[in-house]
């Protein structure tokens, strides 16, 4: 049962990734070994299997071996001793089952008087207890149950918190292969303005007009944009590098920006950001949410787990318990024999009662201390007792009524979670259908724009098109890649959180 927790990371990490560039395995793994609140529930899932160990010792075969006090007295009479060695051995598995015995022992040497040397044992006793009627196995199994379900849950919060900061990562990667997007589309929009500013140039237009002027405003608004984008792609990358415990160095300085040389600062800028982000993802199947039993999803899994315990509990709260004992006890003090004793105790609702007898076999298979004194007698000995408790009565009746609404309630979580489960399912059904169908469609785009920007660079060659035609093409194909990338992330997501939805406990 027991696992071994510092595993799970390296399960989760390489599990989709062992043909992804090492880039991106290492960006991940760093990203995830930086995140406090996974090693918190790392920690925390291996102090719930020790706590789980501890309670299978301390709810299984119990030994206790006891000295007792031991006291040696000296006189110029001779030499006493006293202790009290026990043993006691307890079977909680089994009807609350305990045998345990006690031997007052007083030893006394070098008296003058013979018949004050020797070893003598008063009130030593044997006993043999269990349950008849009893809800202590139950309880037991209870105590047991609910320790393993911690440790079960802690696990999983690990697992889960793992696969939470994988989506948290690559969604901050998806963010910023949009942020590229952003920096290619402010850059379609300044190449196509300084395609119409030409046109204007070829059609006459003097620098002075109105419309010249207009559109070369249009134009450096076109170039404040792309630097602005190019900023906050920097911005972010940074941040991320920084999660991720990686180098990245940006090259724009807004100190030192050089507006001359602003279109060679943001190539730079944007190449050195794609140089830092993973070139590639790794693409995977998506998971079939029909192909989890719907009675692993998570509110379902712990809603059925909060009614089972709870059943346990009220079928382990016993109206009437009953248990008995027998012994043996060693020159019992009162009857001056040995005593063979038995007893019953019964408790319903808050009355308790017990009953006991001795009966002494007229004989010691120890001797008597010869200072005791009294008359010996065989006649049995009888104990009873009985104690009522109103309060225990009335809240018995009151706890009966709570349990039949508790019960309620649990089936209507149940239902809740069930419920819960059918908006889910047709959730990620309609999204792993939108997934498939945008994979397809952007593959078919990046297609198109690849062949558009090979044929404006052909056509750049022969003069047919300028240079910001083709600019604008290839910008085209990058965002088409850029987004390919994107639903490739996506789909990632998508599985992590097909696997949030459900308990996924190893066999």
């Amino acid at each position: 049962m027991k696992k071994n927790i510092g595993l799970i990371l390296s399960f989760l990490l390489f599990i989709q990734f062992s043909s992804a560039e090492n880039n991106l395995q290492t960006l991940l793994f760093s990203y995830l070994k930086n995140d406090l609140t996974l090693q918190k529930y790392t920690l925390t899932a291996q102090v719930k299997a020790l706590d789980y160990d501890s309670t299978k010792v301390e709810n299984g075969f119990e030994l206790t071996l006891s000295t007792g006090t031991v006291k040696v007295q000296t006189s110029s009479d001779g030499t006493k001793y006293t202790f009290t060695p026990s043993a006691s051995v307890s079977l909680p598995q089994l009807n609350d089952t305990s045998l345990s015995v006690t031997l007052p022992m007083t030893k006394k040497s070098g008296y003058s008087s013979g018949s004050e040397n020797g070893t003598f044992l008063d009130d030593g006793n044997i006993k043999l207890s269990t349950g008849i009627i009893t809800s202590a196995p139950l309880k037991r199994k209870i105590s047991l149950l609910e320790a393993e379900r911690e440790y079960i849950e802690a696990k999983r919060n690990a697992q889960n918190q793992a696969l939470t900061v994988e989506n948290e990562f690559y969604t901050n990667l998806k963010e910023l292969y949009g942020y590229v997007n952003d920096v290619l589309s402010a850059k379609n929009e300044l190449y196509d303005d300084e395609l119409d500013l030409r046109v204007l140039e070829v059609q006459g237009y003097s620098k002075t007009s109105a419309s010249y002027r207009t559109k070369y405003l249009e134009c450096q608004s076109d170039r404040r944009d792309v630097t602005e984008a190019l900023r906050k792609l920097e911005r972010e990358t940074a941040v991320f590098a920084m999660k991720c415990g990686a180098e990245y160095n940006r090259v724009f300085d807004p100190k030192s920006f050089d507006s001359q040389k602003a279109d060679e600062t943001g190539e730079a800028a944007l190449a050195s950001v794609m140089d830092f982000l993973p070139k590639e993802i790794p693409s995977v199947e998506l998971d079939d949410v029909l192909n989890y039993k719907s009675e692993n999803y998570t509110d379902t899994e712990s809603a059925l787990w909060s009614k089972y315990i709870s059943d346990l509990k009220r079928k382990s709260d016993y109206n009437l318990e009953l248990s008995a004992y027998a012994g043996y006890t060693f020159n019992e003090s009162a009857s001056k024999y040995d005593t063979v004793d038995s007893g019953i105790t019964f408790d319903w609702r808050g009355i308790s009662a017990s009953a006991g007898v001795s009966v002494p076999t007229g004989q010691n298979l120890f001797p008597l201390k010869s200072t005791e004194s009294g008359i010996a007698s065989k006649s049995p000995v009888y104990t009873f007792a009985v104690s009522i408790s109103p309060n225990t009565w009335r809240l018995a009746s009151i706890n009966k009524k709570q349990d039949a609404l508790n019960e309620k309630i649990d089936e209507i979580t149940i239902k809740s979670a069930s419920d819960d489960y059918e908006t889910d399912l047709i959730d990620k059904l309609t999204e792993r259908g939108d997934l498939n169908w945008s994979e397809k469609s952007y593959a078919e785009e990046y297609d198109m724009y690849s062949q558009l920007e090979y044929d404006m660079d052909n056509w750049l060659k022969q003069g047919s098109v300028t240079k910001s035609d083709y600019l604008d093409a290839a910008n085209n194909r990058d965002k088409a890649q850029m987004n390919i990338l994107i639903n490739a992330v996506e789909k990632i997501i998508y599985n992590n959180e097909v696997k949030l939805m459900f308990v996924r406990d190893e066999k």
